[in-house]
């Protein structure tokens, strides 16, 4: 089984610098922004499709939803797990879920989405 960290290459951006030059290499090829954003305070997790002029389908973004609720209320239920206050916002072509305290929640969460954010096969037809 082929690892989603490895398929689709979800880098982890260090700082604000980071985080705008990555946006600026997506928007010059075209692509979704996908990926992690480590602050001082913790780490985000972000995806934007607007740089790919693009738009998750209805259907997908209800299944986003629903894997970072889940995976959100795991992360924060587990007490082997240290977590600050969780927030997460989803829409049709932007989602973020921050602020996690450890890259390896913010690595579950962009696994838990990326094979659906990242599939053009759920993306809208505009």
């Amino acid at each position: 089984m082929t690892d989603v960290q490895d398929e689709f290459q979800i880098p982890v951006y260090s700082g604000k610098a980071a985080v705008e030059a990555g946006y600026a290499q997506a928007q010059q090829e075209g692509v979704p922004f996908f990926g992690i954003e480590e602050y001082e305070e913790g780490y985000a997790v972000t995806y934007d499709l607007l740089p790919a002029d693009e738009q998750l389908a209805p259907t997908a973004r209800k299944e986003v939803q629903t894997r970072l609720t889940a995976e959100v209320e795991d992360i924060v239920g587990d007490s082997e797990l240290a977590t600050v206050e969780v927030s997460k916002s989803v829409n049709d072509s932007l989602g973020n879920v921050s602020l996690l305290e450890t890259e390896a929640s913010a690595r579950r969460i962009a696994r838990a989405i990326a094979p659906i954010v990242l599939d053009a096969a759920n993306w809208d037809d505009r």
